[in-house]
């Protein structure tokens, strides 16, 4: 993940003209965070296990359906924003303009440069410092998972 936002974050850094080399940075953190979705999914699934562990009862939907509630919240507020911080580097929509060919103003650039870079780069380093409290840990997940068999087994 900290290399995917590096990726990112870099971009902001790119002078205009290097189409080529934002293509390569946007492939490279794609690629990258990509190989972290399987391992969201994973975590999500050692923390049923955990629920069922820590409270003698399975709670597998309620945690899935939560994960899920969070993240169609997350596109919600996430897509909110977008609109919200291009209005506040002054971005003018086509149908405001006065004619048919919109020239933006340097701070809607500016803004978009930040949208697409700096912005989500901060909340990528903020999950990344959150991970660390994630105490479920290889040591941990093999202690659930012995329990949970022996406990099912009785």
């Amino acid at each position: 993940l900290f290399v995917s936002t590096l990726f990112i974050a870099v971009f902001y850094f790119f002078p205009a003209t290097s189409v080529e080399l934002m293509f390569l940075s946007q492939i490279l953190h794609g690629f990258f965070y990509g190989i972290t979705i399987p391992l969201l999914w994973a975590m999500i699934a050692d923390v049923a296990d955990y629920s069922e562990w820590k409270n003698n009862r399975r709670a597998t939907a309620i945690i899935f359906s939560a994960m899920m509630i969070g993240l169609k919240l997350g596109l919600t507020i996430g897509s909110s924003l977008v609109t919200w911080i291009l209005g506040l580097y002054n971005y003018i929509p086509k149908k405001f303009a006065d004619t048919e060919t919109v020239v933006q103003p340097d701070s809607a650039i500016e803004g978009t440069k930040m949208l697409v870079s700096i912005y989500p780069a901060i909340s990528f380093f903020i999950a990344i410092a959150l991970l660390f409290l994630y105490e479920i840990n290889k040591k941990m997940e093999n202690q659930i998972e012995q329990d949970l068999i022996t406990r099912r087994k009785a």
